[in-house]
């Protein structure tokens, strides 16, 4: 629960979501998830609240009367949590912070106890469509939960996950000496690891460009700025080998990687990416990612000694270099031959086998 940007004047005028949750997650103090119907007549989840996740809505709705410069967007009670999204419409005389902590003393005093977990979580509104898309997020959560509940597998962040790299999984490998395991954090379906066939994704970022709008953002519903006839044999290629039941691999840097494993999940087809952090305990894939995780499509994938830190973490050269050397390893027969254009090899491999060891547990 920190906030996302140290160094944000959090009382300037912008678009917030907000995340906090109970002191107690397991208590489900604010509701319970149930099915119920929508207005077209079809099933859909929903939380149905108690008393409290109902006092949690109206302290809500009530923050524009103690700071009128606010206006209320939108909101999620969740049974352990609350998303919720502020407009800021004109400089505050005060950080955010109070805000959301006058909003959690008016839920303490309804509930008659401390309710939610010290801190929040925010999510600053930039972007052109960012408001539209949170929205529909916060709003799409009772689904989410759903699944997460009807998959929990799926859904489990793992902190130690070993893999034999350079081939599959079958029973015989376990336990073998002769096979160098590299250990993960892993979210999604571990079954991936087992196809007896995967291949590397690696595409050139000279071979697709995404087209950008006039303030440089990436806009993906339009025509592509780059793209060649070499990008689409490599997807139209890598596409038909994962139909025949082989597992896309890449750490998804580039724009055309990134391309490539969109079509792929477009078409249900399987994915194992890699991330150079961690996943923080009660992490789940953002957006489309989600519903891949739940079908069964996708395992995401970081070095267990590369941890989990909130916010962004910088792609390094370096960091590049060695996902793609794990991508080969896991990709086994599958992989491509990489350039690391100046960097010894020797020292990728090394940085990899460091990054895939997991930390000594020191006796005390």
């Amino acid at each position: 629960m920190l906030r996302r940007l140290p160094d944000w004047d959090y009382s300037q005028a912008a678009m917030y979501m907000i995340t906090i949750v109970l002191r107690d997650r397991r208590s489900r103090a604010l509701g319970n998830l149930v099915d119920g119907i929508d207005s077209d007549g079809t099933s859909v989840a929903r939380v149905n609240l108690s008393s409290i996740g109902e006092a949690v809505a109206d302290c809500w709705e009530a923050i524009p009367r103690y700071y009128p410069q606010v206006q209320i967007v939108a909101k999620q009670v969740m049974p352990d949590h609350f998303h919720g999204i502020l407009w800021v419409k004109e400089r505050l005389n005060c950080h955010l912070g109070q805000v959301v902590k006058g909003f959690k003393i008016g839920c303490n005093k309804r509930a008659h106890y401390p309710l939610f977990a010290e801190g929040f979580q925010d999510t600053i509104l930039f972007r052109r469509g960012q408001l539209q898309n949170m929205i529909d997020y916060i709003h799409d959560n009772p689904r989410r939960l759903k699944e997460k509940i009807a998959h929990p597998n799926l859904f489990r962040v793992l902190r130690s996950l070993r893999v034999p790299m350079g081939c599959p999984v079958p029973a015989d490998t376990i336990g073998r000496q002769d096979v160098f395991y590299g250990t993960f954090s892993a979210i999604g379906n571990h079954e991936l690891l087992r196809q007896p066939q995967k291949a590397q994704i690696q595409c050139s970022r000279s071979l697709f460009q995404y087209a950008r709008d006039a303030k440089g953002r990436i806009d993906k519903n339009a025509e592509p700025l780059v793209t060649t006839e070499e990008f689409e044999s490599k997807c139209a290629e890598l596409l038909a080998f994962a139909r025949h039941g082989a597992v896309l691999v890449s750490p998804c840097i580039s724009q055309g990687e990134r391309e490539i494993a969109r079509r792929a999940f477009e078409a249900g087809l399987k994915v194992i990416t890699l991330s150079n952090k961690g996943f923080s305990p009660l992490y789940k894939p953002g957006g489309k990612l989600f519903d891949q995780c739940a079908s069964g499509n996708l395992l995401m994938l970081a070095p267990v000694a590369w941890p989990y830190i909130p916010g962004e973490k910088k792609m390094t050269r370096v960091d590049a270099c060695v996902l793609n050397r794990i991508a080969q390893l896991i990709s086994g027969d599958g992989a491509v031959e990489i350039s690391y254009k100046g960097i010894i090899p020797e020292k990728i491999d090394a940085i990899a086998k460091e990054a895939l060891q997991p930390p000594v547990q020191s006796c005390s």
